[in-house]
């Protein structure tokens, strides 16, 4: 047999800080927003279950499944985590002509504060019947992912971010 040093309480709450979708999407809309977003430019998430308020869960896509590697490597156990995220580049001008409320998009740059969970306006921007019927102007696909030794409690968390062909080609499935 292999002997493991981590602690299983360490191991559980470790595992399950890694698997918050909300906090993961805001981590990297926190990264890739002063790269892609521009004066013209958001970035925004697709609407996607972990979005939708209680009793609202039949109106969105289901998220992309989260990978989760586990193993033992010198006695201490090691994790991979990584969870895709699909996000759109938007043109402001295009979502205002849509009629999505001026108020609730200046307000989603206040998503960049790290210390804040996302508003009821950012919220309502993602409920907003005119942005969640609409393309992005382009589609990006964000990949987070994370490696932790919970024996050492070290972890290394970088991005990966594609745009994806099968979206952007303009082909709709």
């Amino acid at each position: 047999g292999v002997s493991v040093s981590t602690d299983p309480m360490a191991l559980y709450g470790g595992l399950l800080l890694r698997l918050c979708r909300s906090t993961s999407e805001k981590d990297a809309l926190e990264e890739i927003t002063p790269w892609l977003a521009r004066d013209e430019l958001i970035v925004l998430p697709l609407k996607r279950r972990h979005h939708t308020f209680a009793g609202k869960v039949g109106e969105t896509k289901l998220a992309q499944p989260i990978d989760v590697e586990l193993f033992v490597e010198a006695g201490d156990v090691h994790a991979k985590v990584t969870m895709t995220h699909e996000f759109g580049l938007f043109r402001k001008s295009d979502l205002l002509s849509r009629g999505v409320n001026e108020h609730r998009l200046s307000e989603w740059s206040k998503l960049l504060s790290k210390e804040k969970p996302l508003s009821s306006n950012q919220h309502k921007l993602l409920h907003d019947a005119a942005f969640t019927n609409m393309r992005p102007w382009v589609f990006l696909d964000v990949d987070v992912i994370e490696r932790i030794n919970f024996g050492s409690g070290n972890n290394v968390r970088f991005l990966s971010v594609t745009v994806p062909d099968e979206k952007n080609s303009g082909y709709v499935r």
